[in-house]
């Protein structure tokens, strides 16, 4: 390689590559919930599930802020509210989009919403439980057990 191709290419993949690491993103991220909890969510028509959700926005050519488009959050009871916002590119925010106080049917909606809220704290509760049994399976007494050294008369119920 001519030296002179050796020194270019020294200075400009690393300006390359630092300038690809600190290129600003033309995105946003929005995550929506509900109060009461539960409501299934539709953006321009569409649903996109039951809150919370998550939605990433780009930004169109090099604006620097997003207009989202409306989501409706739809409660059991029927209630309905309505959302729209801008976010400014690179932002992560939280909505939370709230029952019409009028609205009818409140009971069905905060009924609802307890199901939903006691099946997260289960979820929740499996999910923490997994990770210590994948935290125990990890330690070295288990990976000792596993391996048939270890001369523990321990249970081993956590290791299997």
């Amino acid at each position: 390689m001519k030296p002179f191709l050796k020194y270019a290419v020294a200075w400009v993949a690393p300006a390359f590559l630092i300038g690809c690491a600190g290129a600003p993103t033309n995105n946003a991220q929005l995550t929506y919930e509900t109060e009461p909890a539960g409501a299934q969510l539709f953006e321009a028509g569409q649903p996109i599930g039951a809150e919370p959700v998550t939605r990433t926005y780009v930004a169109k050519g090099t604006s620097d802020s997003i207009t989202t488009p409306d989501v409706v959050a739809v409660w059991p009871s029927g209630a309905k509210t309505q959302f729209f916002t801008v976010l400014k590119v690179g932002s992560d925010r939280l909505a939370t989009l709230k029952r019409p106080a009028g609205a009818p049917g409140l009971q069905v909606d905060l009924d609802h919403a307890k199901v939903v809220l006691a099946a997260r704290r289960t979820e929740a509760e499996r999910i923490k439980r997994e990770q210590l049994r994948d935290t125990a399976r990890a330690s070295a007494r288990c990976k000792a057990q596993q391996s048939g050294s270890s001369i523990s008369g321990s249970a081993t119920d956590e290791c299997n």
